[in-house]
């Protein structure tokens, strides 16, 4: 599986872009207008190694490679892909005409109408939206501020789900995890997140009893 990709942005377009890699591969990745715009707002020196998240749809006559800004867009990319009727084009042009924030809010709202003036949506996949990804993709706000917390890290996911599995609300969830790892920050640098899972999953069950 292709994680992410590291390089020198040489071209940059509107629905893609094309990275070189120190080792001279040049990748063509589509993107959303979301990450293509948050590329382009990039100063020049940024844009010389730049690490885009990836995901490759593998197809029987194709495959294709989709570019990322960021793990919670690449993440709600998926998500939109579990909804019947949405493939990975439709993802993209989705992600293309609301960003991620406003997506989750739309979802948390159950705000149909909001999600059914986006591109790629209609009355009836924003209804299904609403009851396939509300409480999967989650925003923390705290005090007013305004973040991305969509999702916990990577290898965290599975033990949020487990909490999930429990009955507790994705959301809480979530909060309480980036709360728990800021909280013991020194100790997990440098560490397998595997040899510290039993203790953060520990102060976890106890933060969400």
């Amino acid at each position: 599986m292709i994680n992410a990709i590291h390089g020198r942005v040489i071209e940059l377009k509107p629905d893609y872009i094309t990275i070189l890699t120190p080792g001279g591969v040049e990748y063509r990745l589509e993107v959303s207008l979301s990450t293509s715009d948050s590329i382009a707002q990039l100063p020049p020196p940024d844009r010389e190694n730049i690490r885009v998240f990836a995901y490759l749809q593998h197809r029987e006559d194709a495959m294709t490679l989709f570019g990322f800004v960021s793990e919670e867009e690449r993440f709600c990319f998926e998500q939109l892909q579990t909804v019947p009727g949405i493939g990975a084009r439709q993802a993209i042009k989705i992600l293309s005409g609301i960003t991620v924030s406003n997506l989750v809010r739309a979802l948390d709202a159950q705000d149909v109408k909001t999600l059914s003036k986006v591109s790629g949506i209609g009355p009836k996949t924003a209804q299904k939206l609403v009851l396939q990804l509300r409480n999967v993709l989650v925003l923390d706000e705290d005090e007013g501020e305004k973040s991305s917390n969509v999702v916990a890290p990577q290898e965290y996911r599975d033990m949020v789900d487990s909490f999930v599995a429990m009955g507790h609300d994705r959301k809480n969830v979530v909060r309480t995890l980036t709360d728990v790892l800021k909280e013991n920050e020194d100790k997990i640098r440098g560490t397998d997140y595997r040899s510290i899972e039993p203790m953060i999953f520990s102060i976890m069950l106890k933060r969400l009893a």
